[in-house]
């Protein structure tokens, strides 16, 4: 079986985020069954990367953007993949890459999307996303599934469109324990250390965290230290942040860092937090929870679906006073920091990837 997994935002976790992730876990754990061809936009500058992430014998295809997307559509169009029995898109395939998607329905190729973000939160542009919920209920009727990783988006997103209903399947994210279990820790500045993951945008909620931690720091006798790794947009911004609060010394940014530095910091925090306005199922939270780690995280879409407040952690509302008073209960009970951390690496067994890619299997052998 040849299964082509097509995204538009790249193919390495530093730069594709999320569904990256998903995309490099899929192959690594059932490629010995399936033939893969991965397909993304040109970024040759990722090669390197690629070839230590994924197993060899996968194909790399590329699409070089144009920045026209009347162009875009044309590449797409002339884009060639042959003998493919499914095509996985891990966006939705109705921007440029729609004559790919129609040329390969056509050549009888069974089509999956996989809907990784709420269309309200990805798009907020009124007349786009009139645009993307027609294309749904016209074009869903194409898929023969469509796989997301949490009930919540089924409630807040596809439920809406008839043209979904029956073909929906849940498949919730994996990570890799055995990996993350070999990596060594990282020792970190702060008693105790505290860690951020993720794009520095507004959605993550970059502006809570440094608001929360300058609270923290106002109201805590010990001595935290926070790490941010990522970047984004809002980087500046928060540098600035950090310099003009007087927090240079306790604030280091990490910067855009690839997967074995990640977890290497992430095993030698004492806390993660995620101080996120929007998730559907963070992948962090579940690279944490096999860390080890105790986690602080805010109550928004997904998360409440894997995470128990009390057991896994502190789940709060998304507001800067919420998670300072979260992360001052955990700095000043060590024992909560040890307990939530045990009891994370046992939960994180359930969304093993060698469990989860089993699913996906099934998936493309039954379309």
């Amino acid at each position: 079986m040849r299964v082509c997994l097509a995204y538009t935002g790249g193919l390495t976790p530093r730069v594709g985020g999320g569904p990256a992730s998903v995309i490099n876990n899929i192959v690594k754990y059932t490629c010995d069954r399936i033939h893969y061809v991965l397909l993304t936009l040109y970024r040759r500058d990722e090669q390197e990367e690629i070839n230590t992430l994924y197993p060899k014998g996968v194909d790399i295809e590329y699409v070089k953007p144009s920045g026209n997307v009347f162009k875009d559509f044309l590449r797409y169009l002339i884009k060639e993949l042959y003998d493919v029995d499914v095509v996985h898109f891990h966006d939705f395939p109705l921007g440029r890459d729609l004559p790919l998607a129609l040329k390969m329905i056509l050549r009888q190729s069974a089509l999956i999307y996989s809907h990784h973000i709420s269309l309200e939160e990805f798009i907020r542009n009124s007349f786009r996303l009139g645009y993307y919920y027609s294309c749904f209920n016209v074009f869903g009727k194409l898929f023969r599934r469509v796989v997301t990783n949490s009930n919540f988006i089924v409630r807040a997103d596809l439920s809406r469109f008839k043209s979904l209903r029956g073909k929906i399947s849940v498949i919730r994210n994996g990570v890799d324990i055995g990996f993350i279990r070999r990596i060594k820790p990282l020792k970190l500045d702060g008693g105790p250390s505290i860690v951020f993951v993720g794009h520095l945008i507004y959605r993550k909620g970059v502006d809570i965290l440094l608001e929360s931690f300058r609270v923290l720091c106002s109201r805590c006798d010990l001595n935290p230290r926070l790490h941010v790794v990522g970047s984004g947009p809002l980087e500046e911004w928060c540098r600035k942040y950090v310099s003009s609060h007087n927090l240079s010394e306790k604030v280091r940014f990490w910067g855009s860092v690839d997967e074995l530095l990640k977890f290497r910091i992430l095993k030698g925090a004492d806390i993660l937090v995620l101080p996120s306005r929007y998730e559907n199922l963070p992948i962090v939270l579940l690279e944490g929870m096999a860390a080890g780690k105790a986690i602080v995280a805010t109550r928004v879409g997904g998360v409440g679906e894997i995470f128990e407040h009390g057991v896994n952690g502190l789940l709060v509302t998304p507001s800067s006073i919420a998670v300072a008073e979260a992360l001052r209960i955990m700095c000043e009970n060590r024992s909560l920091i040890e307990e939530y951390g045990k009891n994370n690496e046992r939960a994180a067994l359930n969304f093993d990837w060698k469990k989860i890619a089993e699913f996906y299997v099934k998936l493309y052998r039954m379309v």
